[in-house]
């Protein structure tokens, strides 16, 4: 709805108006009058004084208001006082009000019109068909099952039918879903707010201003003269929306913050109008706008990570040690469901620094005890920049502020000295303090924080302590740490329960705050009941002790199946296999060399077990030493002597034992995947000589077995819609570097299956793209290549193909519908091939859990508490407007289950729900290296393999154009990498190197 009044369908409503008192005008929606004609408010024109507004345009330097429109300019200073100066004339706006009988605007107590339609607020009657349970998709009369929704383009289909309805038994369930209440007729007035620094700059320089610089402003804004702009009845995003529940005045402000002058232009955007939320496909800007109003309310009592809010109370802190501290908080975001619009809460645990003085942080960091006139040395001082720097700091010695820590000064506290601007004298920092602030510094001989990039402000540790909310990154968490925080993480289904429950009950939980109720929100108390189904499992392969085919009938509960009686279906037969030993010189005292012998007793005598086919002895046994791995040099020379027996025999397999993780295993997997051509598998000491050996020689030999292309097993039956024709299954991923790298590439990666029959061979693709781009760019290519392989393979291209896309959220299905898919056509499609295609969308980032009920049967639960593999939900909790489902397919040993969410985006093929989903979760029987099913359709979890092994190549590249990767060696051979050095840095120039022809066809990703 724009700002402009609309002519109603009904006819002209009756004349009467309102008289507000109140500076802010109620705004409302069309509602009938009762005698055939509708009535409507207009959206927010006026700035509080009757002045006229236009909407604003929006340009890509920001908000664009002209002069005219400006009708109030209002400055604040640094000290709060407030002036206004009047740029143009009132004039009277014209606009329908609501007759004075029917539409009064109703105050909220704090003398604010509410938003509100001309009658009582009324609720959509949706809770009821959620509790009982038979609330079954019905499709419009203007859209008929299978057909997509009425919008141009491609668009994901509509569910053909009103769900499955095959298993072996129901299951009643409880999700994480809590029904949200507004009121239908309400609106969202929703402004643009820009922010320009006023401080003279170049024509061609532009002022960033930080999100939390954003926020303070906005505050300084509010704070100044909250009548205009009262908090209770305002949302704002942290970027530049604004929702609010009142109208707002428009124009340009003057806020000064920090003896910094700053311009902020408040601009009419459009009205969100929550009846939208009926409508298919649901406007993302009323969703967002909801979404931002709901955790605006829960913010200001929380620390806000992300899209995580994580309470500051000690109850639900966790101390990791070294000054480390783990937060309890949550993850919340609305969705439109079948039973309507809901709050999906999750339970989130996240470790933080604690907010301490920054000399007793150091303590506890670091091991270091201070002492007055100590001073550190070299490698402690070293130690604490490292720890330090980056982090945000906040003064105690005079007006409490927030800086960032750019390093330590390179001398003293005592020994540093400045020019006083206005003296012109120089002036000791120790005499500076004991002047100018009355303190005296105690640890004198310390260096200082630097806590400016440009200019001098030097701040003696003792007055610095570490500010609130701040992350600490888990990769930095030592093994215990991390032990203590996974333990955290995977809470039991009835523990998780119970904390999405006293959470959203919370006095700080969602929708609890003044703010919602301005707005007419309400949540749900109660978590979602639906009913559930549990999958039949399916009938395996493999073979018995006596070698034989034979079928293999699931009958645990956890799914696994034994084989400690049965035998892999197609075991490799491996001849000449070798071992490089890198932890025959450690690089630590308490690393653990390999019991060679031993070593190779085991693996053979469970390979043969298992029934492949592998020599007794190897071909050599290569010692090397851990310090090898860091130089690339050195590591291509043990590969390359590796490559090849003194025999002759080329390589099969070469196995690589390490003392610990290394960094090194990049390269090593980059040379002899792309460049030697020798399939690799590396093994730790501490787990080849643990005392778990039958379960750890049995994951190793399904990997090696696979690696190889042999099969450790097959479904029994053929999959749904799968029989009598050639049929590929297609999975595609991309790898995106850590949001604080912004100069490393994304990758994709696509693998497909090879053989026709069944899926259990793949090969895979990959490229490198522009940083962080979801699109994956040259997916034709890819798939072309992945389709001509498997013709040579085959003698036939597939007929058909199944495309499960991992990795994209909902508002990126269009995405993949009009350009991934398209592109895909393109690139495999000629006069002779049309392969019929099924797009399935895949996501694990989501919110959703499920949880028995109390009163579930015992035997449609797990012991573990979880729900069984195999449980699918389809109805209530979904989404309403296209073909989707929740598929738990795993076992879920420890914490609470979470369940992968499928989306069908289009379909060739014409799958039921009931085949689609049999088809899925049989897949997930599949999985090379496992035993049991998981938790991801297989193509997707190989993708995602695939993808991040092309980071490990990227990484590997890239060491090798450093510095380091120049060291000489005494050997007279030279890597063929070393061309690279000279590449460019850019990533778009980047072109990773494709798979060797000897393991192109291997499942390299295991």
């Amino acid at each position: 709805m724009d700002s402009q009044a609309r002519r109603t369908k009904g006819g002209k409503g009756r004349g009467g108006t309102e008289k507000n008192s109140s500076p802010h005008k109620p705004c409302s929606l069309n509602s009938s009058n009762g005698t055939g004609g509708s009535k409507q408010m207009q959206a927010p024109k006026s700035n509080g004084n009757g002045s006229p507004v236009r909407e604003l345009p929006l340009t890509n330097h920001g908000l664009q208001i002209p002069s005219q429109q400006l009708d109030m300019k209002t400055n604040y200073s640094h000290d709060g006082i407030v002036s206004s100066s009047n740029d143009g004339s009132a004039s009277s706006q014209q606009s329908e009000e609501v007759d004075q009988g029917q539409g009064n605007a109703h105050t909220n107590g704090h003398g604010h019109a509410r938003l509100q339609a001309p009658h009582a607020p009324t609720f959509p009657n949706t809770e009821s068909s959620a509790l009982g349970l038979n609330n079954p998709l019905e499709p419009s009369p203007q859209q008929s099952l299978g057909q997509p929704l009425p919008r141009e383009g491609k668009v994901p289909m509509r569910r053909p039918d009103y769900g499955g309805s095959s298993g072996i038994c129901s299951i009643e369930l409880l999700a994480n879903h809590f029904l949200v209440k507004y009121n239908e007729e309400g609106v969202i007035l929703h402004y643009i707010m820009d922010i320009r620094c006023e401080k003279p700059t170049s024509a061609n320089e532009t002022v960033n201003i930080s999100k939390p610089g954003l926020l303070t402003i906005k505050n300084k804004l509010f704070k100044t003269e909250p009548e205009k702009f009262p908090p209770s009845m305002i949302a704002y995003d942290g970027e530049r929306n604004l929702y609010s529940a009142i109208q707002l005045p428009v124009g340009e402000f003057r806020v000064e913050v920090q003896c910094q002058k700053y311009t902020i232009a408040i601009g009419f955007n459009k009205q969100l109008e929550l009846g939208r939320l009926r409508d298919q496909p649901i406007p993302k800007e009323v969703l967002q706008g909801l979404n931002v109003i709901v955790r605006e309310a829960s913010i200001s009592q929380r620390i806000a990570w992300g899209r995580s809010l994580f309470s500051k109370t000690i109850n639900h802190a966790f101390d990791l040690g070294r000054g480390i501290t783990a937060l309890e908080g949550s993850k919340q975001t609305l969705k439109c469901t079948e039973q309507g619009l809901v709050l999906r809460l999750e339970h989130s645990v996240m470790p933080f620094f604690k907010p301490l003085p920054v000399l007793q942080f150091l303590e506890k960091n670091l091991g270091i005890s201070f002492k007055e006139n100590m001073q550190l040395n070299k490698h402690q001082k070293l130690a604490v920049e490292s720890a330090l720097r980056g982090l945000q700091v906040i003064v105690t010695h005079r007006r409490k502020q927030k800086f960032t820590v750019f390093g330590l000064t390179s001398s003293i506290a005592k020994n540093i000295a400045f020019k006083d601007d206005r003296s012109g004298k120089k002036v000791r920092l120790v005499e500076y303090y004991r002047v100018k602030h009355n303190v005296q510094i105690r640890f004198q001989g310390l260096p200082c924080l630097d806590l400016s990039k440009n200019q001098m402000n030097y701040v003696p540790m003792e007055f610095c302590e570490l500010a609130e909310g701040q992350r600490y990154q888990k990769d930095g968490l030592r093994r215990e740490e991390e032990k203590r925080l996974r333990y955290m993480a995977l809470a039991s289904p009835n523990n998780r329960k119970e904390m999405i429950l006293r959470m959203i009950a919370a006095a700080d939980g969602p929708c609890s705050g003044q703010l919602t109720k301005n707005f007419d929100i309400s949540v749900a108390k109660d978590m979602t009941q639906v009913r559930g189904r549990v999958l039949q499992h399916p009938d395996l392969r493999l073979r018995n002790s006596k070698g034989q085919s034979c079928k293999f009938r699931i009958q645990k509960e956890d799914c696994q199946w034994n084989l400690l009686k049965n035998k892999l279906l197609k075991g490799q037969k491996l001849d000449h296999w070798a071992i490089i030993d890198f932890s025959a010189t450690p690089s630590h005292p308490k690393q653990e060399r390999l019991h060679t012998s031993t070593f190779i007793h085991d693996l053979v005598r469970r390979c043969c077990d298992l029934g492949i086919q592998i020599q007794e002895r190897p071909l050599f046994v290569q010692n090397s030493s851990m310090a090898v791995l860091s130089n690339y040099e050195w590591l291509f020379e043990e590969l390359y002597r590796a490559k090849q027996s003194p025999e002759g025999y080329q390589v099969q397999l070469l196995i690589c034992t390490m003392a610990d993780r290394h960094t090194g295993y990049r390269s090593l997997k980059l040379i002899c995947e792309t460049e030697l051509g020798i399939m690799t598998q590396c093994c730790l000491t501490i787990h080849i000589n643990n005392n778990q050996k039958d379960q750890y020689f049995t994951n190793l030999a399904l990997k090696i077995n696979a690696k190889l292309g042999g099969t450790n097993v097959e479904l029994f039956d053929v999959l749904p819609k799968m029989n009598n024709c050639p049929f590929m299954f297609i999975g595609a991923d991309v790898n995106h570097p850590a949001s604080w790298n912004t100069n490393s590439p994304s990758i994709s990666a696509v693998v497909a299956t090879l053989n026709c029959s069944q899926a259990s061979r793949y090969a895979a693709s990959i490229r490198a793209q522009s940083h962080r781009k979801e699109r994956i760019i040259h997916l034709g290519d890819m798939c072309k290549e992945l389709i001509e392989m498997y013709a040579r393979l085959n003698g036939v291209k597939p007929e058909k193909i199944i495309y499960f896309r991992d990795g994209v959220s909902d508002g990126q299905f269009n995405m993949v519908l009009n350009e991934e898919l398209q592109h895909l056509k393109a690139a495999i499609e000629s006069d002779h091939y049309s392969p019929t295609i099924t797009v399935v969308v895949a996501q694990k980032r989501h919110h959703t859990r499920l949880f028995p009920k109390d009163n579930e049967k015992p035997r449609n639960t797990t012991t573990s508490g979880n729900v069984p593999p195999g449980t699918v939900v389809d109805t209530v909790i979904v989404d309403q407007s296209i073909f989707n489902f929740y598929l738990c397919s795993h076992y879920g040993s420890r914490g609470t289950s979470k369940p992968t969410h499928y989306y069908v985006l289009h379909d060739d093929h014409g799958f039921r729900s009931d085949e689609l989903q049999r088809l899925i979760y049989n897949l997930c029987f599949t999985f090379a290296r496992s035993t049991k099913p998981v938790s991801l359709v297989p193509p997707v979890y190989y993708a995602d393999l695939m993808a991040y092994r092309g980071r490990l190549y990227y990484e590997g590249l890239s060491n090798l154009r450093s510095p380091a990767s120049t060291t000489s060696s005494t050997s007279s051979m030279s890597s063929p990498f070393s061309s690279l050095s000279s590449a460019p840095a850019s990533f778009d120039h980047v072109i990773l190197p494709k798979l060797h022809r000897n393991v192109e066809d291997k499942m390299v990703f295991l």
